[in-house]
């Protein structure tokens, strides 16, 4: 079961370059003001990716305040400075700092040694017990539409949820995205996901809008995303893989094509895991 905390609730921003905050920045400030909770700007000071002490990566976050971005203003934000291995403390961040999602930055050119390049943040990320979103430039404008892909298999629980929560705070519209399968057994239990979905939407009042997606690629995140591009949708919901199958472990898993995409579409991630942290309404 997804675990709920009573206590107080943030968005962090994990801030790794402090020559590029702006992504982060803008992401975080929009969802801690989208979602009614708290801001924290957040920097690891672990060996491998900061040189900085924590003195001084303390300095440098107190700058960054106040927030200069779009609904700053509204935002309840402070900072907090940690030092340890990254992956152990994102993994920490719900019981250190109340965290129920994660903003972070990836960059296409970024070596492997740099907490920004694409396989290193999923590794680092891979136990995380919250949603994270992961962008690739800072937000412009507002946040209106916002996709999810749907299939046969069975879903998460959690990204139904947490495709709920825009909709119903922020006043965005949700998309589901979908192949129109045409063997029975695969369409039967495909109906059976969005049966679920439906009811959830039923029950806190909110609708989502349907949409046959082609099947031009081997994942279908993929195909999701060329479809949100083209209907210029401003963000994606995805799972990450838990369990490779045989076609995985040869072309590997679908996050690492997607975390970085030709559309810069920013992505939120949930790991499929019994202990996920959710928001307290």
């Amino acid at each position: 079961m997804a675990k709920k905390e009573k206590k107080d609730q943030y968005i962090i921003a994990y801030i790794t370059d402090f020559d590029k905050t702006e992504t982060v920045l803008s992401y975080a400030t929009f969802l801690a003001y989208t979602l009614q909770k708290g801001l924290i700007i957040l920097h690891i000071c672990d060996p491998r990716y900061s040189k900085l002490s924590t003195e001084q990566a303390e300095q440098y976050l107190k700058s960054l305040l106040p927030l200069g971005h779009k609904y700053a203003s509204d935002v309840t934000a402070t900072y907090a400075v940690l030092k340890g291995k990254t992956a152990e403390i994102i993994t920490a961040l719900p019981t250190l700092l109340g965290a129920v999602a994660i903003v972070a930055q990836v960059d296409v050119k970024a070596k492997r040694s740099n907490p920004q390049n694409r396989k290193t943040l999923l590794k680092n990320f891979s136990s995380c017990k919250t949603a994270f979103l992961v962008a690739q430039e800072p937000l412009r404008g507002d946040i209106t539409d916002i996709s999810m892909a749907v299939d046969f298999k069975k879903e998460s629980k959690d990204k139904f949820i947490w495709s709920s929560y825009l909709p119903r705070f922020g006043g965005c519209r949700m998309h589901v995205l979908y192949y129109d399968y045409k063997d029975e057994f695969l369409k039967k239990k495909w109906y059976a996901n969005m049966t679920q979905l439906h009811k959830l939407y039923t029950e806190l009042g909110i609708s989502f809008q349907p949409h046959i997606i082609e099947s031009k690629s081997t994942f279908q995140d993929i195909n999701a995303l060329r479809f949100s591009a083209d209907n210029d949708f401003g963000m994606m919901i995805a799972v990450t893989t838990k369990e490779k199958d045989g076609l995985e472990f040869f072309i590997g898993v679908q996050e690492n094509r997607t975390i970085v995409n030709s559309f810069r579409i920013p992505i939120l991630f949930l790991n499929q895991r019994e202990d996920l942290y959710v928001l307290c309404d």
